[in-house]
Protein backbone atom coordinates (compact mmCIF):
# COMPACT_ATOMS: atom_id res chain seq x y z
CA UNK A 1 0.00 0.00 0.00
CA UNK A 2 2.78 2.49 -0.89
CA UNK A 3 0.26 4.59 -2.84
CA UNK A 4 -3.25 5.49 -1.69
CA UNK A 5 -5.96 8.12 -2.25
CA UNK A 6 -6.00 10.90 0.37
CA UNK A 7 -9.50 11.10 1.83
CA UNK A 8 -9.25 14.87 2.45
CA UNK A 9 -7.79 16.18 -0.82
CA UNK A 10 -8.60 13.35 -3.22
CA UNK A 11 -4.95 13.39 -4.35
CA UNK A 12 -3.13 10.13 -4.85
CA UNK A 13 -0.30 9.99 -2.31
CA UNK A 14 2.96 8.10 -2.53
CA UNK A 15 5.37 8.52 0.35
CA UNK A 16 8.47 6.38 0.34
CA UNK A 17 9.65 6.84 3.91
CA UNK A 18 9.95 4.32 6.72
CA UNK A 19 7.57 6.25 8.99
CA UNK A 20 4.80 5.92 6.44
CA UNK A 21 5.54 2.24 5.90
CA UNK A 22 5.20 1.62 9.65
CA UNK A 23 1.91 3.53 9.85
CA UNK A 24 0.47 1.62 6.91
CA UNK A 25 1.47 -1.71 8.47
CA UNK A 26 -0.30 -0.78 11.71
CA UNK A 27 -3.40 0.27 9.75
CA UNK A 28 -3.50 -3.07 7.93
CA UNK A 29 -3.19 -4.97 11.22
CA UNK A 30 -5.99 -2.89 12.82
CA UNK A 31 -8.27 -3.55 9.86
CA UNK A 32 -7.57 -7.30 9.88
CA UNK A 33 -8.37 -7.44 13.58
CA UNK A 34 -11.47 -5.23 13.18
CA UNK A 35 -13.15 -7.79 10.97
CA UNK A 36 -15.52 -7.47 8.01
CA UNK A 37 -17.50 -4.23 7.83
CA UNK A 38 -15.45 -2.57 10.58
CA UNK A 39 -12.30 -1.67 8.63
CA UNK A 40 -11.41 1.99 8.19
CA UNK A 41 -9.60 3.84 5.42
CA UNK A 42 -5.94 4.72 5.93
CA UNK A 43 -5.35 8.32 6.94
CA UNK A 44 -2.09 9.88 8.00
CA UNK A 45 -0.18 13.11 8.45
CA UNK A 46 2.77 12.40 6.17
CA UNK A 47 6.15 12.82 7.88
CA UNK A 48 9.63 12.84 6.38
CA UNK A 49 13.00 13.97 7.63
CA UNK A 50 16.49 14.35 6.29
CA UNK A 51 19.85 15.35 7.74
CA UNK A 52 21.65 17.69 5.36
CA UNK A 53 25.10 18.56 6.71
CA UNK A 54 24.39 20.66 9.83
CA UNK A 55 20.64 20.85 9.25
CA UNK A 56 17.91 18.44 10.38
CA UNK A 57 14.93 19.09 8.09
CA UNK A 58 11.54 17.65 9.08
CA UNK A 59 8.18 17.96 7.36
CA UNK A 60 4.66 17.09 8.49
CA UNK A 61 2.03 17.16 5.74
CA UNK A 62 2.46 18.23 2.13
CA UNK A 63 4.07 21.46 0.95
CA UNK A 64 3.26 20.89 -2.74
CA UNK A 65 0.76 23.40 -4.11
CA UNK A 66 0.98 25.73 -1.11
CA UNK A 67 -0.21 29.28 -1.76
CA UNK A 68 0.92 30.65 1.63
CA UNK A 69 3.98 30.25 3.86
CA UNK A 70 4.53 31.72 7.32
CA UNK A 71 7.54 31.51 9.63
CA UNK A 72 6.15 30.87 13.10
CA UNK A 73 9.33 30.45 15.15
CA UNK A 74 13.01 31.27 14.62
CA UNK A 75 14.32 32.80 11.42
CA UNK A 76 15.84 31.83 8.09
CA UNK A 77 19.16 33.60 8.70
CA UNK A 78 19.98 31.43 11.72
CA UNK A 79 18.93 28.26 9.88
CA UNK A 80 16.70 27.40 12.83
CA UNK A 81 13.01 27.91 12.17
CA UNK A 82 9.58 26.41 11.84
CA UNK A 83 7.16 27.39 9.10
CA UNK A 84 3.59 26.57 8.18
CA UNK A 85 2.39 26.06 4.63
CA UNK A 86 -1.18 26.63 3.57
CA UNK A 87 -3.47 26.10 0.61
CA UNK A 88 -7.00 27.35 0.04
CA UNK A 89 -7.16 28.88 3.52
CA UNK A 90 -6.06 25.74 5.41
CA UNK A 91 -2.78 24.59 6.97
CA UNK A 92 -1.34 21.77 4.86
CA UNK A 93 2.21 21.35 6.18
CA UNK A 94 4.71 22.27 8.86
CA UNK A 95 8.44 22.41 8.16
CA UNK A 96 11.19 22.62 10.73
CA UNK A 97 14.90 23.15 10.36
CA UNK A 98 16.89 22.34 13.50
CA UNK A 99 13.79 22.85 15.68
CA UNK A 100 12.31 19.38 16.28
CA UNK A 101 10.48 20.20 19.53
CA UNK A 102 8.80 23.34 18.14
CA UNK A 103 7.82 21.46 14.99
CA UNK A 104 6.08 18.65 16.90
CA UNK A 105 3.78 21.26 18.46
CA UNK A 106 2.63 22.27 14.95
CA UNK A 107 1.61 18.76 13.84
CA UNK A 108 -1.98 19.12 15.17
CA UNK A 109 -2.47 22.22 13.00
CA UNK A 110 -1.65 20.08 9.94
CA UNK A 111 -3.75 17.11 11.09
CA UNK A 112 -6.77 19.36 11.73
CA UNK A 113 -6.28 21.43 8.55
CA UNK A 114 -6.50 24.52 10.73
CA UNK A 115 -7.94 27.74 9.31
CA UNK A 116 -5.02 29.81 7.96
CA UNK A 117 -6.45 33.00 9.48
CA UNK A 118 -5.75 31.60 12.97
CA UNK A 119 -2.09 30.69 12.32
CA UNK A 120 0.37 32.42 14.68
CA UNK A 121 3.02 34.83 13.37
CA UNK A 122 6.62 34.80 14.61
CA UNK A 123 7.41 37.57 17.08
Amino acid sequence: MASWPDLVTGDRLRIEHRTNASEQGLAVARNILAGPGEASAFTSVPYVWSDQYDMKIQIYGRTRGADAVRIVDGDLASREFTALFGRDGRVTAAVGVNMARSLRALRPLVADRTDWATVPVAA
